[in-house]
C-alpha cells in the first residue's frame, strides 16, 4: 500500500511539473516573431545567390571539322562589352576516348586583342582517335591583370556533310505483299516475314 501511495504521489508530481513546463513554454517568456525575423534577415540576404555577371563576350563554338586523322575544334569570340579585351585565350576541355578522363588546353585568339563589337577566331587541332568530345570552359584576358571574362556560349557553324568517294549504288530490295485489309501485319493468324 505504501508503494502505491508513493507511486501515485510521484506520478502526480511529474504531471504537475510537465504542466508547468508546458505553460511556461507557451507563455510570454519566449521571444516574439519580430526579433526572429530581424535576426534571420541577414541570413536570408546571404543565402540568396548573387546574380552572375553580365557577359562581356559571346563564344561561338563551331561543330568540330574532320580532317582525317584530325579533328579541328574552333569558333569565334565576339566582344559584346563596352571595354577592350586584351590578350584573350580560350580554355578548351577535352574528354579522352580511352578512359573518359579530361584534359584542358589553352588556345590563343587571332587577333588576341578585341575592341568592342569585334571578333577573333580560335582553332585547335587534335587527333580524332584520342578525343571524344570538347567544350569551352574559360575565356581569359591576360591584359594588365590576368582574369576570367564572363561569356555566353552560342552554337556556331554546322559541320559540312562528308564527301563520299566513288560511285554510290542504291539497292532496292523487293517488298513482299501484305494483306491490305487494315489489320496488323504480324499476327499469329497471319504471319508476315520481315526482310
Amino acid at each position: 500500500m505504501f508503494y502505491l501511495r508513493n507511486l501515485f504521489t510521484c506520478g502526480r508530481t511529474l504531471l504537475f511539473a510537465a504542466s508547468a513546463l508546458t505553460l511556461l513554454s507557451t507563455s510570454g517568456c519566449q521571444k516574439g516573431p519580430a526579433p526572429l525575423d530581424r535576426a534571420s534577415a541577414p541570413k536570408n540576404a546571404q543565402a540568396q545567390p548573387t546574380p552572375p555577371p553580365a557577359p562581356e563576350a559571346n563564344v561561338i563554338v563551331d561543330e568540330p571539322l574532320l580532317a582525317r586523322p584530325y579533328a579541328i575544334i574552333g569558333g569565334a569570340v565576339e566582344n559584346v562589352g563596352a571595354q577592350r579585351l586584351e590578350k584573350l585565350s580560350v580554355e578548351i576541355e577535352l574528354k579522352r576516348r580511352a578512359d573518359g578522363s579530361f584534359e584542358r588546353r589553352e588556345v590563343p585568339l587571332e587577333p588576341v586583342d578585341l575592341e568592342p563589337g569585334k571578333r577573333g577566331k580560335f582553332s585547335l587541332k587534335v587527333l580524332s582517335e584520342e578525343w571524344g568530345s570538347s567544350r569551352v570552359v574559360t575565356l581569359r584576358s591576360g591584359g594588365t591583370r590576368a582574369q576570367e571574362v564572363a561569356f555566353k556560349t552560342l552554337p556556331g557553324a554546322k559541320r559540312p556533310p562528308e564527301k563520299v568517294k566513288g560511285n554510290v549504288v542504291i539497292l532496292k530490295t523487293p517488298t513482299q505483299k501484305r494483306p491490305d485489309n487494315g489489320e496488323f501485319i504480324n499476327t499469329p493468324d497471319t504471319p508476315f516475314k520481315v526482310p
